[in-house]
């Protein structure tokens, strides 16, 4: 996946230079014609020419387009192929959940190795455990209340995620734990 990315941003990069460089090919061509001419007037592009620039930048801008859609075909197999056995199990697994609500939760954890490897491949980390006690934080917390202050203890209720230093949602946080749970250590 990251070999997608990085493609994709070399194709544009290789499209930019290629842009750039008919601009300054032209630059210079009117800068030797201008020399040539004893500072005489530059005279103005041929309609063929501006044609012909236009083609380019219209061939550059489909190539773009279709490297984009390559890369995010190739992005979105990538990302089915890590979470195909979650895809392919989680629907069985819940059907059994509804069948029989006795299974333990427990049985069914192993299906979300997929997705906790796909993120942290991608570089995504979470943001607290669930029921930690953590002091609030509103750059890394979302409190239930306006009446949460920062450096109050609270309980993370749902984790967030952030991606290095960029938070990608906030853990969710509450002063208390969900009804039926007791203190977790």
């Amino acid at each position: 996946m990251n070999q997608s990315r990085d493609l994709f941003w070399l194709g544009l990069a290789l499209s930019a230079v290629a842009v750039v460089g008919v601009l300054w090919l032209q630059n210079e061509s009117s800068k030797e014609s201008s020399k040539d001419s004893n500072d005489e007037p530059i005279p103005p592009e041929t309609d063929e020419e501006k044609e012909a620039l236009r083609n380019e930048c219209e061939r550059l801008r489909e190539q773009l387009e279709q490297q984009k859609n390559s890369l995010n075909e190739d992005f979105q197999q990538a990302t089915f192929e890590q979470l195909q056995s979650l895809l392919t199990q989680y629907p069985s697994a819940r059907k059994m959940a509804q069948a029989k609500p006795e299974l333990p939760a427990k049985n069914f954890s192993a299906l979300f190795t997929p997705l906790e490897n796909l993120l942290e491949e991608w570089g995504i980390t979470p943001i607290g455990e669930v029921w930690e006690t953590v002091a609030f934080n509103p750059q890394y917390h979302q409190a239930d209340s306006e009446e949460i202050e920062t450096g109050e203890e609270v309980y993370v209720r749902f984790v967030g995620y952030r991606q290095g230093e960029k938070i990608l949602v906030p853990a969710k946080v509450s002063q208390t734990l969900p009804a039926g749970v007791e203190r977790w250590e």
